[in-house]
């Protein structure tokens, strides 16, 4: 096995989580565009249930979670939950690009802030070489 392929098998899971949140978060904001003011009645489940978006973002819940299981196979629970917080990034990225919304500076410099976070949890772990924690520790 060659030295870019457990960073590949941890990078292409990262990608699927990062891709299925932002479809997910942006079929859930054309779901409620869709199908209007929701008030728990009948006809609301009905509408909701009806629309195509918030079945696919029904899915992309179940492959986020899938995504989230492969990640987590490979790295410790507290690195890669802080870690996920680049899906908000994404969100707000793409709310931007596809929605045409408007990010204030405010928002961009908790963007960086995150992003910071996020290298700096990566870059301890590597200059140490600290490998992933084992699902079942040795006893």
């Amino acid at each position: 096995m060659t030295a870019a392929s457990p960073r590949l098998r941890l990078l292409l899971p990262w990608l699927a989580l990062i891709c299925v949140e932002v479809l997910t978060q942006l079929a859930l904001k054309f779901a409620g565009q869709a199908t209007g003011a929701f008030d728990f009645s009948g006809a609301a489940f009905a509408r909701a249930v009806g629309d195509g978006w918030m079945w696919l973002a029904v899915a992309c819940y179940v492959a986020g979670f899938l995504a989230w299981m492969l990640i987590l196979r490979q790295m410790r629970l507290s690195h890669a939950y802080p870690a996920s917080a680049i899906v908000f990034v994404a969100v707000m990225l793409s709310s931007w690009l596809f929605l045409h919304e408007a990010i204030t500076v405010r928002q961009w410099i908790g963007a960086a802030i995150i992003v910071a976070g996020i290298l700096q949890l990566g870059s301890r772990d590597h200059a140490a070489g600290v490998p992933p924690t084992p699902i079942h520790p040795p006893e």
